[in-house]
């Protein structure tokens, strides 16, 4: 979320009751979503961080909640807070997805190859795992 359309969404929520009272209400599920997608995240990635992206992510489902759609609050809200969140650490990434898919595969083919052989992998049984030359 760029600063132009938080500050877009702070202003709506300000001016609107009822999206001001389903942020006050909902502050909560912001810390509760943080601490559970940190335990998944390497240290460096500071709680705090996750939760001001939240807070944005909150803001934007409280302005944009429509109650007829059939989905209950907490449910959109959870959603698009945890989409904030993982937005806000795309941003900071240098690395593509690609790159990371790559890296996981190659994780994968080093743990399975040690699994197999009860030792450390080399670098030729990995690359034949991977289904690649060196």
């Amino acid at each position: 979320m760029s600063a132009a359309s938080a500050y877009t969404a702070v202003r709506s929520v300000a001016e609107t009751p009822d999206a001001a009272d389903l942020v006050t209400r909902h502050a909560e599920l912001v810390k509760r979503i943080a601490y559970h997608l940190a335990g998944r995240l390497p240290p460096s990635v500071e709680i705090d961080d996750l939760m001001q992206a939240g807070m944005l992510g909150l803001l934007e489902a409280a302005t944009n909640y429509a109650a007829g759609r059939g989905a209950t609050f907490e449910t959109y809200a959870g959603i698009r807070i945890r989409g904030a969140m993982i937005d806000a650490l795309r941003k900071l990434d240098w690395a593509p997805r690609s790159v990371h898919r790559k890296a996981r595969a190659v994780a994968a083919a080093v743990q399975q190859v040690e699994r197999r052989t009860g030792r450390d992998a080399r670098d030729a049984e990995i690359a034949a795992q991977l289904g690649v030359t060196l």
